[in-house]
């Protein structure tokens, strides 16, 4: 276990790893803060918040389960500890609940708490010598293969005005990582108003583009080209406004941010990410990266819900994911019945490496087709590829074809 006064010194490295473009003189803030915390026996509302921000940090890097439960505790304890008057301390709890699956209670919490925070003149109460030093603030890793992301929403918030201003962020991150899919309603709803509240972000913009789209909702091409104006040398942005002005029927337009894409990529180091623009313009299929090495072949369009989620979020959005990703071990052999474009069954194909085996077994020739090339580029010949339905006995059955591969049906 960690010593209590070794606390400080794992939070500046976790700065370090993961903000590593915070300012100088934000950093230099948070250490004079690191420094006045008192972390044997905590008073303050600020030193109740920063030994759950740090518990967190700890729970998260143990490999222990017994250990990670034991630090996740202690940030609930300090948490409610200033849950009545600290607004980050409640902006953290709240994304506390939506780690672990409370999803309903986290989004009360925060939608309710964003709507009190919304009201407040940050300089007003900034004049008055409330709330007017930034805190320490913990968000959850994101996938490797995410747009931008942790990097991007921690900074934000650490280079924020005031604790109210970082309160509205960490409340609009719990928001959007409690919905189980951004492109619902309710998801495009969230977006709308992080958009709003944070219309710098790249990777809401991304994200409130994709998920408009989805919904029919052309405009979604304008938070597209902001997200591509706010980070302009990252893939996701570039492909997206590819693949969507394919979608509206804008070949010429889909040629552009291809050829960009080709120019950009040669400048490049993480090639994975730009292995899409490495392909024909017009192909029916993508590449996205995944997982920690893989490159996922996926329908070409944003009818595919995989295609969207993906590019927008980096990783599959169903919560058994990581159940299923810690769950395998090498050389296990794992059946995926029903594979689609192989979201599981590559995840299975990472874990259980050459020495085990994964058998994927999916009867829409467009699925079997993408998945086939995935295996194909990632070397994964133990991934076997079974072009058919699973059933308990022998028949005949009708399959619906939908737009979106993901609704197909017998």
């Amino acid at each position: 276990m960690t010593s209590l006064s070794s606390y400080a010194v794992a939070y500046q490295e976790y700065l370090t790893q993961s903000c590593p473009q915070l300012p100088q003189d934000t950093r230099a803030m948070i250490e004079i803060s690191l420094e006045q915390t008192n972390w044997e026996e905590p008073t303050s509302i600020k030193d109740f918040n920063s030994i759950g921000v740090v518990a967190l940090l700890m729970a998260e890097q143990s490999q222990d389960f017994d250990i990670r439960a034991m630090y996740f505790e202690m940030a609930l304890e300090a948490f409610q500890e200033g849950v009545q008057v600290s607004p980050l301390c409640i902006a953290h709890l709240a994304l506390m609940k939506s780690m672990i699956g409370e999803r309903e209670e986290a989004i009360q919490l925060a939608f309710s708490r964003l709507i009190e925070l919304s009201h407040l003149d940050s300089s007003h109460e900034a004049s008055e010598g409330m709330a007017s030093e930034i805190e320490l603030m913990y968000i959850p890793p994101f996938s490797s293969s995410a747009f931008i992301g942790r990097s991007e929403v921690l900074l934000t918030g650490l280079t924020a005005e005031t604790v109210y201003d970082q309160a509205k962020i960490l409340c609009i991150e719990t928001l959007r990582r409690s919905q189980l899919v951004f492109y619902s309603p309710a998801g495009l709803r969230f977006l709308q108003i992080a958009a709003q509240l944070l219309p710098q972000s790249a990777f809401m913009n991304l994200g409130l583009g994709l998920a408009s789209l989805l919904n029919n909702q052309w405009e979604g091409v304008i938070y597209l080209h902001h997200a591509h104006k706010i980070a302009p040398n990252h893939s996701s942005a570039y492909q997206a406004l590819a693949l969507a002005y394919r979608d509206l029927k804008k070949p010429e337009l889909s040629l552009k941010y291809w050829n960009l894409a080709q120019h950009q990529q040669e400048n490049e180091s993480d090639q994975r990410s730009w292995f899409w623009a490495q392909h024909p313009h017009d192909a029916p299929f993508t590449f996205v990266p995944f997982g920690q090495n893989t490159i996922l072949c996926v329908e070409a369009n944003f009818r595919s819900l995989v295609t969207s989620v993906l590019i927008a979020e980096g990783d599959w959005f169903e919560h058994e994911i990581e159940f299923w990703r810690n769950q395998l071990k090498p050389g296990m052999t794992v059946i995926d019945v029903g594979a689609n474009v192989g979201v599981y069954t590559f995840s299975a194909g990472e874990r259980v490496g050459s020495s085990g085996k994964v058998i994927a077994v999916e009867p829409f020739p467009t699925c079997v087709k993408a998945m086939n090339e995935t295996a194909g580029i990632n070397g994964m010949s133990w991934v076997a590829i079974c072009e058919g339905a699973a059933s308990d006995r022998n028949g005949t059955a009708q399959l619906g074809v939908h737009e979106s591969s993901e609704l197909n049906e017998i």
